[in-house]
């Protein structure tokens, strides 16, 4: 009996499942850090205040490195663990740049960076053992 690398490195059904919930989870706290830090009136880097915004591409900027790793978790399932890593260290480097002008925006991003890079980890449980 043969067995097939890919078989042997991509994630099983029900722990894609649990990886596309935990990154939409991570897309909605995303989400209410911006909506918080508008509203608070310390809005993060990539959406600028409300009388001076950035560039609208900007504000969909921290929600590109979770949709791919959503993608990866269905599409590709061999690079999720992967992709899931590099999301999480996106999410990071769009915190660090937050540290300065909104410290607290900051470390609620910095929050959500760990708790992605968590579920990237964890993905790594989900993969068959040969």
């Amino acid at each position: 009996m043969t067995v097939t690398t890919s078989k042997h490195t991509s994630l099983r059904q029900p722990w894609a499942a649990i990886t596309v919930v935990t990154w939409l989870g991570i897309t909605a706290a995303l989400a209410a850090v911006a909506i918080a830090s508008r509203n608070v009136g310390k809005p993060t880097w990539w959406l600028g205040t409300a009388s001076d915004p950035t560039f609208v591409a900007l504000w969909f900027l921290p929600f590109c490195a979770p949709i791919a790793a959503i993608i990866a978790a269905v599409r590709y399932a061999r690079w999720a663990t992967f992709v899931g890593i590099g999301a999480s260290l996106a999410i990071a480097a769009i915190a660090v740049v937050d540290i300065e002008a909104t410290p607290g925006v900051a470390l609620m991003e910095i929050i959500i960076a760990g708790c992605a890079m968590a579920t990237a980890i964890v993905s790594l449980a989900g993969r068959p053992r040969p």
